[in-house]
């Protein structure tokens, strides 16, 4: 981690990465916010120690999305190859000794990639991008005690389901949400 600079926004990212240890922890607001770096560094603690049964995915709208928007990053916090590395053609990122899975979720259909598995934790690029019926599948896949979800999003409609059924709801799950501002 030490190739990495913190910027201007270290103070801000924090707080929400010190106290993302719920289940279920969502990063949202505005674009170039940070949230991103933050949640990606707070994934990267939890792979180092998540439970050790069980997968783990790094999930976004397609997996050419996940390697610019998350892989990518990673690399940068983690040069050495021997720390990180991804094969495209397997879907596999390995961070450390760990095994992470990477899945498109672009249409209905993707939860059929996860369907039977039994998860230790995950990463959610750009969530509101998904189809509800594969986030809900993902976390019902969740059944690791310990297991936990990471992931970001930017502002969508008022009367998106992340947001009516999910951040809306947060007092009454195991949900921790952290609204990050240009400002």
């Amino acid at each position: 981690m030490s190739a990495f600079q913190w910027g201007k926004w270290s103070k801000v990212a924090a707080q929400p990465i010190a106290n993302s240890n719920k289940r279920i922890n969502i990063w949202e607001g505005s674009v170039r916010s940070g949230k991103t770096i933050a949640s990606i560094v707070r994934f990267i603690h939890f792979v180092d120690s998540a439970p050790p049964d069980g997968l783990i995915f790094l999930v976004g709208k397609t997996e050419r999305t996940i390697r610019r928007n998350i892989i990518d990053v990673i690399k940068t916090m983690l040069p050495s190859p021997k720390t990180v590395s991804y094969n495209r053609g397997l879907g596999i990122l390995k961070i450390g000794k760990r095994e992470i899975e990477v899945i498109g979720a672009n249409d209905e259909r993707a939860q059929e990639k996860i369907r039977g598995a039994t998860v230790a934790g995950a990463y959610g690029d750009e969530i509101t991008l998904w189809p509800e019926s594969f986030f809900r599948m993902l976390l019902s896949r969740m059944s690791v005690e310990g297991a936990m979800f990471f992931g970001t999003t930017n502002p969508d409609s008022p009367y998106h389901w992340l947001k009516t059924d999910f951040l809306d709801r947060k007092h009454e799950l195991d949900l921790a949400r952290f609204h990050f501002t240009i400002e």
